[in-house]
């Protein structure tokens, strides 16, 4: 249970630059909750993935600061983790996972491991380095595209797989590429983790936006210039546009063409029940 963070531009820009000033008290205020590292992906001028992790809170932590202030890149994925229960906070349980020249990153839980297993192809399995669902949901895309799929049919299949087997998880998602950034919304009929915003210690009062009412709720942004933005509850985002519930969206780095994909335009992908 996590914070996506999610934008792509014409030109390099800073997260800051892409959300407005006062996000850094933002992103600290999500921190506070999502407290079990942090991380980031980003496309360089060559146009690679490159990534920055950190297994501890965001909390006071200089890093974040910096890449919020000063990080600018066309395409950067951004996500704060909140940990579920028996997963440890290690480097190589902090998201984004960085594979095959792509970066992804993961908000939900998903229980049973079986079906997601049985998604992933054993050289994908072999490369696995940490212990959570989220990296075997990406080996599970990752799979599907050294198959032969393209990025794009590969994640909507994937998606639509694991929404039969889970149907009352969240997996929504941001997934980066040298030339695309995909935002996943497929948390329909998800419950809100109460109970585990209760456990923190921190009052409903205090705790980030939309956090009680809309959780797993993503939003979406297009500037004129065509930038794209894709966010989770708890950042500003006044007059943002709920993504359509139960999709993938696009975007071309290239031209910052958009496309939007319902799950049920998916083609098996060889899922047992």
């Amino acid at each position: 249970m996590c914070r996506l963070l999610g934008s792509a531009s014409p030109v390099p820009a800073t997260v800051e630059a892409v959300l407005g000033g006062g996000q850094r008290q933002v992103f600290t205020d999500m921190a506070r909750l999502h407290r079990d590292g942090w991380g980031t992906a980003w496309r360089d001028e060559h146009g690679a993935i490159r990534r920055h992790v950190r297994p501890a809170t965001a909390v006071g932590d200089a890093d974040l600061e910096e890449t919020l202030a000063s990080g600018a890149s066309t395409a950067r994925i951004v996500h704060l983790r909140l940990a579920t229960m028996g997963l440890a906070c290690s480097t190589e349980n902090t998201h984004p996972f960085l594979a095959d020249g792509m970066a992804f990153a993961h908000n939900g839980s998903l229980e049973p491991a079986g079906p997601i297993e049985r998604l992933i192809g054993a050289e994908q399995r072999a490369t696995l380095e940490g212990t959570t669902d989220s990296e075997r949901y990406f080996a599970a895309v990752r799979t599907l595209v050294a198959r032969g799929a393209s990025t794009f049919d590969a994640l909507v299949e994937t998606v639509a797989a694991l929404r039969i087997a889970y149907p009352h998880r969240s997996l929504n998602a941001l997934l980066l590429t040298g030339t695309e950034l995909f935002a996943v919304h497929a948390s329909e009929d998800v419950p809100i983790p109460h109970g585990v915003f209760a456990a923190s210690g921190i009052p409903a009062d205090l705790l980030p936006r939309h956090h009680v009412d809309a959780y797993y709720l993503m939003r979406s942004r297009r500037g004129e210039d065509g930038s794209t933005q894709f966010a989770s509850s708890g950042l500003d985002i006044a007059g943002w546009e709920p993504l359509p519930a139960e999709t993938v969206t696009r975007v071309d780095l290239a031209t910052l063409a958009t496309e939007t994909v319902p799950l049920s335009a998916a083609g098996p992908v060889g899922l047992v029940a």
